[in-house]
């Protein structure tokens, strides 16, 4: 029986990186696939042998068909579709450049939509094949979107970053309906990660825990997201955010 097989699509701000290591410490099959030259490169430097890349363009039809033969060619299956969209540069609504907005809405929904039709025929594929030789897949079969908290809730100053990661959450629970009857899943993580150093002292008042998640926390609710204990759940976002939702204003530190 072959090992259970990853497919990363971009690798975000450190975060992918992160998963893709905690993943094939797991004894996964770990494909990552980035349009970026300098991006793959400097993933292949960092996790060497754990990994297998592939130079696609990962928002488009094309590069999504090439990276699923090229995983199947190397793997010769797949179990988890893991999602990293890039976000948009900060800008007020005033000064949008709505050319790149809407480019940039573009690539992020439909490289989740595409995905989730092109690997999920094959995943549907695999899971037949299975069943006409009356055995059980290896390994669940999910997609999982990696999101900022602009997935949930947005920033004055960043109105594209919060049309562009809700409208990825709103394709995984389109997922989470399709393919729910051949028993493949579809869920998010959503956290809230750090995006410059200027912005600690904001998060410190505003998050009861004080700090962003960290790649590994990332990594680690990812990998139970993907695993037979997370077996039932499907449509839903496992949210890291150290308790910002719940705030209403700024949050106070104990006195010394």
């Amino acid at each position: 029986m072959r090992p259970p097989s990853v497919v990363i699509l971009g690798l975000g701000r450190g975060s992918g990186l992160a998963c893709a290591r905690r993943f094939a410490e797991a004894g996964w099959s770990v494909t990552i696939v980035d349009g970026n030259h300098k991006i793959l490169g400097n993933a292949q430097h960092d996790l060497g042998k754990l990994a297998n890349y592939l130079h696609e363009d990962q928002t488009t039809r094309l590069g999504l068909k090439n990276a699923l033969s090229g995983t199947l060619e190397q793997f010769d299956g797949i179990d988890v579709v893991m999602h990293i969209p890039p976000l948009p540069d900060d800008a007020v609504l005033e000064d949008v450049d709505m050319a790149q907005f809407a480019k940039d809405l573009e690539q992020t929904t439909l490289t989740a939509f595409m995905a989730g039709q092109i690997f999920g025929n094959e995943m549907i594929r695999e899971i037949r094949e299975h069943e006409a030789n009356t055995e059980k897949p290896p390994y669940p079969k999910s997609f999982l979107q990696i999101l900022t908290m602009h997935a949930k809730i947005g920033d004055p100053g960043a109105p594209a970053r919060f049309v562009t990661q809700s409208s990825v959450l709103s394709v995984m629970k389109a997922l989470a309906l399709e393919l729910a009857p051949y028993g493949i899943r579809s869920n998010a993580v959503v956290s809230a990660r750090p995006i410059n150093e200027a912005a600690d002292g904001w998060i410190k008042q505003r998050t009861p825990l004080g700090r962003t998640a960290k790649a590994r926390e990332i990594a680690d609710t990812a990998f139970f997201a993907a695993s037979a204990e997370a077996g039932f759940m499907t449509g839903n976002s496992l949210v890291l955010d150290g308790g910002r939702s719940l705030l209403n204003g700024l949050f106070k530190e104990p006195d010394a």
